[in-house]
This record gives C-alpha cells, sequence and structure tokens, in this order.
C-alpha cells in the first residue's frame, strides 16, 4: 500500500475521457483508431444534439476545434443504449426516403458505423479502462443490436470487354497514366491504395507477376493481401513499354512524392485516379467507387472461369467465405435449357384455334339469346 501508485478514478467519465485513454492503449493502426474515434464521435454528436458544421471536416482550424470540445464534454452516462438506437434508426430513415435501395445502403453504413464505435468498449480495453474511469451501467452499446447483413454480392451492370475496347483505344492514346491504372485495377484486381504505392521493382515482368509488398509508405489492408497476382501476357507487354518511357521512375503511377500520415490515407496518384474515374463513368459505370468496380469485374470473371477459391487467392481475401459474399455472384445467362422442346407442340397439346367467330344476327341471333 505505501508504494502502490495512488491511481484515482475519473467519475463521471466525458467522451474525451474515454478517447483519451483508449488511444493511449489500442493496439490498432493509427488509422484505423482515427476511423473508430469518428466513429463515436459522430454518434455522440447527434445524441447530444450538437451541431454537424462544415468546419468539424477541416484537419485543423477554430470550426474544427470547437466541434471537438463540444463533443468531448458530452458524459458518457447521456450516450445511452436507447439513445444509441435512436440513432440507429434516424440514420437509416434520414438516408433512404422510402427507396429501397438506399435504405439497404444505410443499414450497411449505420452497421459499419456501429462496429467502429463498439471498438472503444471492447472487453480488452474495459480491463484496463474500468479502474480509471467511472463508466456508466449500461455501456452505451449494450443490447444494440446490428442491422441483419444486408447482402452485398456484386452484380455487373456494365460490359466489361466493351469498356476494355474503348479503354485501350480512347484511354491508351489519350491518357496514358489512366490507362496503366486502369490495367492495374481490373487486369491485377488492385485496391486503389496497392496501385497508388506500387513500385516497379514490385513488378516482374519476365515472370509476369506484380508483388504486393510493405514498405515504408505502403502497409497492406491485411497481412493476406500480401501476395504474387499473375499478369496475361499482354498486360506484362504493355506495362514493359510503360516501364521503359517512365525513365527509372520508383512508382508505377505517375504522382506526388509520398506522404506519410498516421491517421488518413494520402494518395499520390490522386489526380490520375480522378481522371480514370470520371472516364469510367462515361462508359456506364454508375457506382460510387469506379474504381473499385474495375475490381469487382475481376473477382467475378475469375469466379465465373475458375471457381470460388480461385477468385478469393486473386483478390487475397483473409477468408474464402468473404469472396462468397461479394463476388460469387454469376454473369452469364443461366437457363435450364428445355426452351427448344417448345419449338414444336407435343403430341398430346391440342392447339387452340382463337379465330374470332362471325357475329350471329336476326333469328339465330334470338336462338342463341335463348
Amino acid at each position: 500500500a505505501k508504494h502502490k501508485p495512488d491511481e484515482k478514478r475519473t467519475k463521471g467519465a466525458l467522451t474525451g475521457d474515454l478517447i483519451r485513454e483508449v488511444s493511449a492503449l489500442a493496439d490498432v493502426r493509427p488509422a484505423t483508431l482515427a476511423s473508430n474515434v469518428s466513429a463515436f464521435r459522430r454518434i455522440v454528436a447527434t445524441v447530444a444534439k450538437i451541431d454537424a458544421t462544415k468546419g468539424r471536416f477541416a484537419r485543423c482550424g477554430a470550426g474544427r476545434g470547437a466541434w471537438l470540445a463540444a463533443v468531448d464534454a458530452v458524459p458518457l452516462a447521456k450516450v445511452t443504449p436507447a439513445a444509441v438506437e435512436a440513432w440507429k434508426l434516424a440514420f437509416v430513415a434520414s438516408r433512404s426516403a422510402n427507396d429501397e435501395n438506399k435504405a439497404r445502403s444505410s443499414r450497411n453504413t449505420a452497421n459499419a458505423t456501429l462496429r467502429s464505435a463498439k471498438s472503444l468498449f471492447s472487453k480488452r480495453l474495459l480491463r484496463f479502462i474500468a479502474p480509471r474511469l467511472e463508466l456508466p451501467t449500461p455501456l452505451p452499446f449494450d443490447g444494440v443490436e446490428f442491422y441483419p447483413r444486408q447482402s452485398m454480392r456484386y452484380s455487373s451492370a456494365v460490359n466489361i470487354e466493351d469498356i476494355l475496347a474503348k479503354a485501350s483505344t480512347e484511354l491508351a492514346t489519350s491518357d496514358r497514366e489512366a490507362f496503366k491504372a486502369f490495367l492495374l485495377c481490373l487486369f491485377a484486381g488492385l485496391r486503389r491504395n496497392e496501385a497508388d504505392k506500387l513500385r516497379w521493382s514490385s513488378v516482374d515482368l519476365e515472370a509476369g507477376v506484380i508483388r504486393i509488398e510493405a514498405h515504408e509508405h505502403f502497409a497492406p489492408k491485411a497481412e493476406t493481401s500480401l501476395g504474387d497476382i499473375p499478369l496475361d501476357a499482354e498486360v506484362s507487354a504493355i506495362l514493359r513499354g510503360m516501364k521503359a518511357s517512365a525513365q527509372g521512375a520508383e512508382y508505377v503511377l505517375a504522382g506526388v512524392s509520398p506522404k506519410t500520415s498516421v491517421t488518413w490515407r494520402p494518395y499520390r496518384a490522386d489526380e490520375t485516379f480522378a481522371r480514370l474515374g470520371a472516364w469510367l463513368k462515361t462508359q456506364g459505370v454508375k457506382s460510387r467507387t469506379p474504381l473499385h468496380t474495375l475490381r469487382k469485374e475481376a473477382g467475378s470473371l475469375i469466379c465465373q472461369k475458375s471457381g470460388l477459391f480461385a477468385a478469393s487467392r486473386f483478390l487475397r481475401h483473409a477468408d474464402v467465405a468473404i469472396t462468397a459474399q461479394h463476388y460469387a455472384a454469376q454473369k452469364d445467362r443461366v437457363t435450364i435449357g428445355l426452351g427448344s422442346l417448345l419449338t414444336t407442340p407435343a403430341q398430346n397439346v391440342i392447339v387452340a384455334d382463337f379465330a374470332i367467330p362471325a357475329p350471329v344476327t336476326g333469328k339465330s341471333k334470338r336462338r342463341k339469346s335463348a
């Protein structure tokens, strides 16, 4: 007792107190922690009816600081499970506008926000935080259920063959950098950050392989994201020519010098991605994330030709179940194949004669009606 540190327990803990303790103890990447904290603050701000000013999105400035101070001053006791449940329902209602497609998307977004915010109250963290903070009972997310999982299966709405043909003629001549990004996202199924940070040293053109490797400016989404991706010989030949004209460039895509940030992910080739996204929209890609649609098309094609496990390996998913949830949709028309039997009537079928009878007149008409 004499040598034990005198730790005082903070009573009536505030949102800011929790965030401070979690930030010191969370064993996740800084960007992931920032995303989780942001999700919790969004819920708290709505519960406490703190105005969502545009200034809160700024990385610095008085508007940002005032909004953070107001949210962090909200007592955790005010964020009850009932209040979180009300936030969940209001969130979906405000975005759906009686549109079932929008409602399904909003439920997925609400689930993702809840899951991120709830991670601040994980059992591992609570073991260390509870002795230091007086947490409310029940905790904010106790008993709050997620919406049932909405189907996220990809169903192609574009003709990727036509888009590829136009890219090979239009994009290849008008914007070679955008065409290069197109090749990486479609033929290698790369995520945007993987394409953005890909170095020429990770592209083995002789073997026809792209290697996703971690380096000082790139961290993979997961350990399973690391690996080799085979390329078609034609793609390797195109990249070989592009590398020769790049004059010793370090990165495959031209862009600004890589920046290191612990809370957000800056893209080197952001301008190239913007041009490619705009071009894809002119080709009928209506998705909010047109570049990621190329990856989905790649996964769908691999799944169609070689099966679910091959698609999972190609996309470098952590689990084949993830591939089944997102990329198992079929693009080919699949029918029972018996339509040809309808070309000639079967022997036991009487062909109906739908000829209109002649009108009945005079005595015959009266006799018929009788």
